[in-house]
């Protein structure tokens, strides 16, 4: 899935929870907080409240717990 449709389901899906591979998006997981940073810009930009989020690393994966509110 490319960054455009994790956007697109996030701001337009009924969805409120969602788990992410941040691996999925980003060659080095280690710099999880910029990718998750601009998501949570959009997001804001886009009216949608975060409210939960929770990153989950380990050594090989980076996972983004996160519930939102629309």
């Amino acid at each position: 899935m490319k960054k455009e449709e994790l956007l697109y389901d996030l701001i337009f899906s009924k969805k409120e929870d969602f788990i992410i591979d941040i691996s999925e998006y980003i060659e080095n997981i280690y710099d999880h907080k910029e990718f998750v940073d601009e998501i949570k810009s959009i997001l804001k930009k886009s009216k949608v409240n975060i409210i939960k989020s929770d990153v989950i690393l380990d050594l090989k994966t980076a996972t983004w717990k996160i519930n939102i509110k629309k």
